[in-house]
């Protein structure tokens, strides 16, 4: 039985070399227990922090996310997204008043933290517009202690589909005059917010409310399963502890 490899996306693609034919039962074992523990000192978790399962998918609420101040909030949809399970998020620009630039954040303890030990390398989410403008310029950004940093464009359309946003820091660009100390890894160990915004033009920041925003736009943008994606080998190892677990089961 082939060992299978995850992909840059954590999906399962490419066998590794190794064949578990030629192992005895107790020496997989032994290797597969040694990986995982490599990844928990290598890649420690805290309760409440982000990690490599955080997930918004809308199940049951909006999950937090939210633009602060008077206008109207992000909303729950209870129809089927691009997976078929019921509940999505949606959320509106205006062009004018509290809604005029698209924008929306999150400060909620599964999404700050240090995402570098947490080894995320990717953020993916599922994305289209509903109404309005489209496509639309779509990015990330982080605060930290290095200050805002915002991604590079993803162009999302009027059909629900998958946009992955890599956090490599070639990636991003520090956001002039939101303070800190300009620096990608700082914000990256040190994440106390995590914005989604939208919108034609550059990105500025806007220190009453401490947010970044882009130009102004009309329309409207669904949202489904923002998830964290992990680096391919900490991927890799928890799939050897998922066949470890089911090789266990199966033998009892």
């Amino acid at each position: 039985m082939k060992i299978w490899q995850l992909d840059e996306g954590g999906v399962c693609s490419c066998p590794l070399t190794w064949t578990f034919s030629v192992l005895s039962n107790q020496m997989v074992q032994k290797i597969i227990s040694i990986c995982l523990g490599i990844l928990l000192i290598h890649r420690p978790t805290v309760d409440g922090a982000v990690s490599i399962t955080s997930v918004d998918s809308f199940a049951t609420d909006s999950e937090s996310w939210q633009i602060g101040g008077n206008g109207v909030q992000p909303s729950r949809v209870a129809l089927a997204g691009l997976d078929g399970q019921i509940g999505y998020l949606s959320h509106f620009s205006d062009g004018g008043s509290a809604n005029g630039k698209w924008l929306m954040w999150t400060g909620q303890s599964d999404w700050t933290g240090n995402y570098s030990t947490a080894g995320i390398t990717e953020i993916s989410l599922e994305a289209k517009v509903s109404s309005g403008t489209s496509p639309v310029n779509l990015r990330v950004a982080f605060d930290g202690s290095g200050g805002w940093f915002y991604s590079s464009i993803l162009s999302i359309g009027a059909n629900w589909d998958t946009y992955r946003f890599s956090l490599d820091p070639s990636n991003f660009t520090y956001a002039t005059g939101s303070g800190g100390t300009g620096s990608f890894a700082a914000t990256l160990a040190s994440v106390s917010r995590f914005e989604i915004l939208a919108g034609p033009g550059g990105v500025s920041y806007r220190s009453g409310g401490d947010l970044l925003q882009a130009g102004t736009s009309v329309n409207t943008i669904q949202f489904d399963n923002i998830r964290a994606i992990p680096e391919p080998a900490t991927g890799s190892l928890l799939l050897l502890g998922v066949l470890l677990a089911a090789g266990r089961r199966l033998r009892k």
